[in-house]
């Protein structure tokens, strides 16, 4: 008879990590990959197109581990004019249908998100 995970010994609940098993699997891997390769066009863009002159990555791409098919591309960038801001956001929006960009302006965010920059962010 199965078991919940309520039920299951402190040996058996270590052996079973579905999250581990499947940030591993080939597909999120392929997934990762595939973010990264879309990042320079992305930063191109904010930098030709909105005049963003620094812009980094953070979030669960830049950790492998905590990667999943699910997760975004996180991108914070600077100097994209206040008018123009909304405009980059929808142009990340369109840029792959695979992929939710989400842009966020370092000037207007938590201190939180900031924090978060700060320790794991990836100069692009």
């Amino acid at each position: 008879m199965a078991k919940t995970a309520l039920e299951l010994t402190p040996e058996e609940l270590s052996r079973y990590n579905p999250w581990k098993n499947f940030q591993q699997s080939p597909e999120a891997i392929a997934r990762w990959e595939q973010a990264w390769e879309l990042l320079p066009s992305l930063v191109a863009l904010l930098r030709e197109k909105f005049g963003a002159t620094r812009v980094v990555v953070f979030g669960s791409l830049t950790q492998r581990e905590c990667y999943t098919p699910w997760s975004d591309i996180d991108l914070v960038a600077w100097d994209i004019p206040d008018h123009q801001f909304y405009q980059a956001v929808g142009t990340m929006a369109e840029i792959n249908p695979n992929f939710k960009v989400d842009l966020v302006d370092p000037d207007n965010c938590r201190p939180s998100v900031k924090q978060a920059i700060e320790q794991e962010g990836i100069e692009v």
